[in-house]
């Protein structure tokens, strides 16, 4: 779904989240790594980063997604943050254009409510 989605969005949030997930998970395990698996999945990381619009989380975001904070209450702020940039991008792309990518089952179902395409 990755591949096949023409455009990709996130808040800047997602560099944050990534970075700190994995190198919290090679630091809690890291007698269970090679000496470059850090080093390595972070490049596949800035690899992904390439291919994603990202969206700075500022008072003009807030202020064009506003209209929307009743649906974005449906998840997690750090998720709903994520589907504000969306939703701003969406101001340039048709909805179904734009793929969201999440674990997180209420934000999935919140996405596909507003419209975008979602992994299963």
């Amino acid at each position: 779904m990755w591949e096949n989605c023409p455009i990709k969005v996130s808040s800047i949030l997602l560099k944050f989240e990534t970075n700190i997930s994995v190198r919290r998970k090679y630091n809690s395990q890291q007698n269970k790594f090679s000496g470059h698996w850090l080093e390595t999945k972070l490049a596949a990381l800035n690899g992904y980063f390439n291919d994603i619009f990202f969206t700075d989380i500022n008072e003009n975001l807030e202020n064009s997604i506003s209209e929307y904070y009743g649906a974005l209450s449906g998840c997690r702020s750090l998720d709903a943050i994520h589907l504000a940039a969306a939703l701003k991008i969406s101001e340039r792309y048709s909805r179904n254009q734009i793929c969201i990518y999440s674990l997180d089952n209420d934000m999935r179902y919140l996405a596909q409510q507003l419209g975008f395409k979602v992994n299963k």
